[in-house]
């Protein structure tokens, strides 16, 4: 009951992050919901989680873990973005000049199908089969401008016909899947898009920080350093978004077996065969998550060692991509930087 009574301040601060948050940068976010937000849910005597984080709600410890394992850096903005671009009612329109978005939808869909086109190809027939067969699409390196073309998928103006959702693209009828996603990305650094772009789509500021910047490059010295530890720790970090996958797996499997298993349970042999096999591959699990978290623990005593050369990498990096006001001879890519 005490919980239900905090999920609507939860879901009030959630729903407001997803639908107006995005296009800020990170403290900006951080002071409009931590403090602005949620003292006026404070003031309105409506409950609210002590110490709530947008995390514990809007995704979980499995998903960011397979999120880091697709290449999404593990600060706090990075996943709050990996939020917005999977939990937005809206389809995302990323501003990724550093281009850490764009690789990590890539990697993240490829297995899905992923299309990926710009508004200077030959994308309409690629978008069809994507709407019709519930594919990932992604438009990269857009301006600021979008194709009216597709402006009936940003809106998602489909209509309902016996029973199926059909979209009309240009001259074609096609039958809408739920399935189907559509993502865009820009490698302008401060776009300037009408309110009417804005509406249709949820624009997203993934513009890395100082301190987002400083935690990935302490990757990058550490696997300079000490290749062997840095090795490790990649493992670490897909050992255990698998194993934390497995154990979000087998509660799904014992829930899904406990609502349909009818009579007594203790009659049902497979159901108890199942239990079994939980409990030990989740005893077994949690010892190797145990012992990865240990190992983890003393990688990062050692990985703290570098944190200043991160640090100041991260400042001499922003001090050059400065530069570029100067003249744009001196434009300097992350990628590059790396």
């Amino acid at each position: 009951g005490e919980v239900k009574k905090r999920l609507v301040g939860d879901c009030l601060l959630c729903a407001a992050f997803l639908s107006y948050a995005g296009p800020f940068n990170h403290e900006f976010r951080t002071e409009m919901v931590y403090t602005c937000w949620l003292k006026e849910i404070k003031d309105q005597d409506l409950e609210l989680t002590q110490g709530f984080k947008l995390q514990t709600l809007l995704t979980s410890d499995v998903e960011v873990a397979a999120w880091s394992g697709q290449g999404l850096p593990g600060d706090e903005l990075c996943v709050q973005n990996g939020i917005l671009v999977t939990r937005s009612s809206r389809w995302p329109l990323c501003v990724d000049p550093q281009t850490q978005i764009v690789n990590w939808i890539k990697k993240k869909e490829e297995r899905a199908g992923l299309t990926v086109k710009t508004f200077n190809d030959e994308y309409v027939k690629m978008l069809e089969l994507a709407i019709q067969y519930g594919k990932p699409f992604l438009f990269e390196n857009l301006d600021e401008e979008l194709d009216p073309m597709i402006d009936p998928v940003l809106e998602k103006r489909y209509v309902l016909i016996n029973g199926q959702k059909i979209i009309t693209l240009g001259d074609n009828q096609l039958e809408w899947n739920d399935s189907f996603t559509l993502m865009m990305t820009s490698k302008l650094s401060n776009p300037k898009y009408t309110p009417e772009v804005m509406g249709k789509a949820s624009i997203v500021n993934c513009v890395i920080t100082v301190d987002g910047l400083a935690s990935q490059l302490l990757n990058v010295v550490v696997g300079f350093e000490r290749p062997d530890l840095e090795e490790l720790r990649q493992k670490l970090v897909q050992q255990m978004s698998q194993d934390r996958q497995v154990i979000k797996s087998l509660e799904d499997t014992l829930l899904r077996e406990l609502a349909a298993s009818k009579g007594s349970i203790l009659d049902n042999d497979e159901l108890i065969q199942t239990l079994n096999n939980a409990k030990a591959k989740s005893t077994e699990i949690g010892v190797s998550l145990e012992t990865a978290r240990n190992t983890s623990a003393e990688i990062d005593k050692t990985r703290d060692l570098y944190k200043n050369v991160a640090k100041r990498g991260s400042i001499l990096y922003f001090a050059m991509s400065g530069l570029v006001n100067i003249s744009e001879m001196y434009e300097y890519s992350l990628s590059s930087y790396l």
